[in-house]
């Protein structure tokens, strides 16, 4: 204590057990924030202290270290109460007006958290939970995965203006991009994850619920329930259960297909003999030409009565996307191309999955990454 300072008032430590835990934990909080933010300010402003004034907060801020390390020794609870009582007192005396309060520091962190977490939010990854069946069996309904943001090109909130952007997506590619026309109020300003099919450019053709792309069919295997290859015949044609709420009874069959350099799985509805039984679209109304919206191809194409998807090129600054669950996916064949504007991001990691029972965990799927790289990276060769 500094000449002419007062006597200092000891704290009473409490008798009663339950008081007495209460007292040490509060204690041990409270000496280490004197400690790491005398510390701090200390060293930040040493050049207006005098030098004894110095070497007295010095010795002070020691000891109340020591007693810190020495919390298990028998009557430290006296010694270190004592020890953050001088230091407080003379530090306030000081370099009070410097001093951040217990509260404004925690204020000041969780605010700083906050800006933090909306930044990375805004500009790197956001969670993004699946809201329909559109993408089984890749993804089921209520997973939950990151999305990287930043890959795309960082987007200016509420507006469709993006920069600084790494690369386009690439055939294959999982995307959540911004429903991005006003024709249909269920989807309009939401938020829909579905495969790249073709990107700007791509000559794109489907017949008989196989993609063709430059003239060339997407290769792919017929697989199991367990996504194993099938190699019988009675496998090729067997078929298993369509995994999704509004399946109305129908079996499906499934396929590994390979795009891009990727490899994933998709799910066709099937008839009683195992046979694709579905057009490439549910049986939703026509399409509405319009050339900027959908390409050339919308006023040809109205399901059901065209089963194969005509020939048409994306055009520059689109992509068009398709579900993996084929025939029950509201997506590129239905409401038109999607403008790169709209891209919020590509798939990441699936942080939380689920079964085929609602709200059951997968830890199978769980932490897994859902883009899958085809062997050797060469589809033609797969």
């Amino acid at each position: 204590m500094t000449e002419g300072s007062a006597q200092v008032d000891r704290v009473v430590i409490p008798n009663d057990p339950k008081a007495y835990k209460r007292f040490v934990r509060q204690l041990r909080q409270r000496a280490e924030h004197l400690e790491d933010s005398g510390r701090a300010v200390i060293k930040k402003h040493a050049a207006k202290l005098t030098p004894a004034a110095k070497a007295e907060l010095d010795a002070r801020l020691a000891t109340l270290s020591k007693m810190r390390k020495q919390e298990g020794v028998p009557g430290n609870t006296r010694l270190l109460s004592d020890a953050a009582q001088d230091f407080e007192t003379l530090f306030d005396e000081h370099l009070g007006k410097y001093r951040q309060s217990l509260l404004r520091e925690y204020t000041e962190a969780i605010f700083w958290a906050v800006m933090l977490t909306l930044l990375i939010r805004v500009v790197a990854f956001e969670a993004f939970k699946i809201p329909t069946g559109s993408m089984i069996p890749t993804l089921h309904v209520h997973d939950h995965l990151f999305v990287n943001k930043f890959i795309y090109g960082i987007k200016i909130p509420f507006t469709r203006i993006k920069f600084l952007a790494w690369r386009d997506p690439t055939p294959g590619e999982v995307i959540v991009f911004e429903y991005p026309y006003d024709d249909d109020p269920d989807s309009a300003g939401k938020d829909l994850i579905k495969r790249v099919a073709a990107v700007a450019g791509d000559k794109i053709h489907v017949a008989d619920n196989v993609i063709h792309i430059n003239g060339k069919p997407l290769q792919r295997k017929i697989v199991d329930q367990n996504n194993n290859v099938c190699s019988t015949e009675a496998c090729k044609i067997g078929t298993i259960d369509c995994q999704q709420e509004n399946g109305e009874g129908h079996r499906c069959r499934r396929a590994l297909e390979c795009n891009g350099g990727h490899v994933y799985t998709t799910q066709h509805y099937v008839d009683e003999n195992g046979q694709f039984a579905r057009d490439n679209v549910p049986d939703w109304p026509p399409l509405t030409p319009d050339m900027l919206r959908a390409g050339p191809h919308a006023a040809l194409y109205s399901p059901p009565e065209n089963k194969d998807f005509p020939d048409f090129t994306v055009p520059h600054n689109f992509v068009l996307v398709m579900g993996d669950n084929r025939d029950n996916s509201k997506d590129g064949r239905f409401f038109g191309l999607v403008p790169l504007n709209t891209i919020k991001g590509k798939a990441g990691v699936l942080w939380w999955a689920f079964d085929n029972e609602p709200w059951q965990p997968d830890l199978g799927r769980m932490f897994s990454f859902v883009h899958h790289e085809a062997p050797g990276e060469q589809c033609d060769k797969w």
